[in-house]
């Protein structure tokens, strides 16, 4: 900034820069009208901060300060660099899906890499890409470590769409589609809609346990209820209004009549405080909820 200003002071008095005055050889001019002057001086101070104020500003946006300051950080990284700062180590931790060489492939960081040098936001960024990881935290554990936490998706239901199989997560997000036999345990689920409805309906079929290991999958129709599959090939049609209180009722009575050890495909519960319920061979027939009139 001094030397600016002092560019300024040449360019204006060009005399005074030789040590010598020149002999002005024109007349003098008469001397401006003092309600001038003033004018004459906010004009020259106005210019001076405009030259200061946009300079820097000039500079900046043409990216001189900007390409300046990256050489500054990179002289700093390279300096603590030889002062003993370099990455010793990675600490990876909660992994347990996720391939541990592509974490480390995705990590990209070499032993003997500058510690400062490890853009920490950037990695984590990269890390949230990799299907099996939600969430991640990356620290720097001084003089030389890298310590990266993870948080991995929680596999929830496999997802049938178009004949083809997909790994979902609590929140609904596709994980993956391939190798899956390790998550064969898992409800399958079908229809539009369907992963994001799933942790509902898990919740609701986990609150029946007699009934919930003789559920094999799930359909969600129109977005609005669900059909389940039991064990023996029975399809349930749950009501759209209410769910759960119609699986309470159906594992009352199954715990009272052994409903789902008889001869039955269909079971309807649609219909309020009625079943309607569909045999193997004797054909379809209602009955009757202890309390109702038929």
């Amino acid at each position: 900034m001094r030397k600016l200003m002092e560019l300024m002071h040449r360019a204006r008095y060009p005399d005074m820069n030789t040590g010598k005055r020149k002999r002005s050889t024109t007349t003098r001019k008469k001397p401006a009208p003092r309600w001038v002057r003033p004018t004459a001086k906010a004009g020259g101070v106005l210019a001076t901060i405009a030259i200061v104020i946009g300079g820097p500003t000039f500079l900046w946006q043409s990216g001189t300060i900007s390409r300046g300051l990256d050489m500054v950080w990179e002289s700093a990284i390279s300096h603590t660099a030889k002062q003993g700062l370099r990455v010793d180590s990675v600490l990876l931790r909660g992994r347990q899906h996720e391939s541990h060489s592509r974490i480390m492939r995705t990590v990209s960081i070499n032993r003997g890499d500058p510690t400062l040098g490890v853009n920490l936001s950037s990695l984590r960024r990269r890390l949230i890409k990799l299907p099996w990881i939600r969430d991640a935290v990356v620290k720097r554990q001084w003089p030389g470590t890298i310590d990266i936490q993870i948080s991995e998706r929680k596999p929830l239901v496999l997802w049938q769409r178009k004949k083809r199989l997909y790994l979902v997560d609590t929140t609904g997000t596709v994980i993956r589609t391939k190798s899956l036999s390790r998550f064969h345990h898992l409800l399958t689920v079908v229809g539009n809609g369907a992963p994001k409805a799933a942790p509902t309906l898990l919740a609701m079929i986990a609150g029946e346990p007699s009934l919930a290991d003789k559920v094999t999958a799930a359909t969600l129709v129109g977005k609005r209820r669900w059909n389940l599959q039991l064990k023996g090939g029975i399809n349930v049609r749950l009501p759209e209004k209410d769910p759960h209180n119609a699986w309470r009722r159906l594992a009352r009575l199954h715990a009272k009549h052994k409903l789902l050890a008889r001869d039955i495909r269909m079971i309807d519960m649609r219909l309020p405080n009625r079943l309607l319920i569909r045999p193997g061979v004797l054909g379809t027939q209602t009955t009757r909820v202890k309390g109702q009139r038929t």
